[in-house]
């Protein structure tokens, strides 16, 4: 290659890097779309917050077996309705468990309890908000 032909493409180089960095630049300064609607400062960055969907209330109950045979399950289920949820067991005598449960604005629940030695224990419309202990007692 001749040496005007290196020059040539030499300064074909220079130039084509000069028009490429120009267009950058005035890339980066370009006046933002006249008919989009002004945002508050930050407001592009922040996310819009999700809607919270309400929580149901929720009581925390203390479950003490105060029996001499173990617990072997405990059912919960609001008064009056048929289908029941284990909540605790197996709980050994002497010891204690605390359970969260929801609940609707009565707050009254039906218990049932199956012990180790094959006994049962019912209980109908106890108010678990007012009494957050359950002692279980032969």
């Amino acid at each position: 290659m001749n040496s005007k032909r290196k020059m040539l493409w030499g300064v074909l180089g220079l130039a084509a890097a000069a028009l490429a960095s120009a267009s950058a630049a005035e890339a980066q300064t370009a006046a933002p779309a006249t008919d989009a609607p002004a945002a508050a400062p930050g407001a592009a960055t922040m996310p819009k917050p999700k809607p919270k969907r309400p929580t149901p209330p929720r009581v925390d109950v203390v479950v003490v077996n105060n029996r001499a045979v173990a617990l072997t399950a405990l059912l919960a289920a609001p008064a009056g309705a048929p289908d029941s949820k284990k909540i605790a067991g197996p709980l050994a005598p002497g010891k204690k468990v605390v359970v969260h449960l929801t609940h609707d604005k009565a707050c009254l629940f039906d218990l049932h309890g199956d012990y180790a030695d094959g006994t049962t224990t019912e209980a109908a419309g106890i108010d678990l908000c007012k009494d957050k202990t359950l002692n279980l007692t032969d």
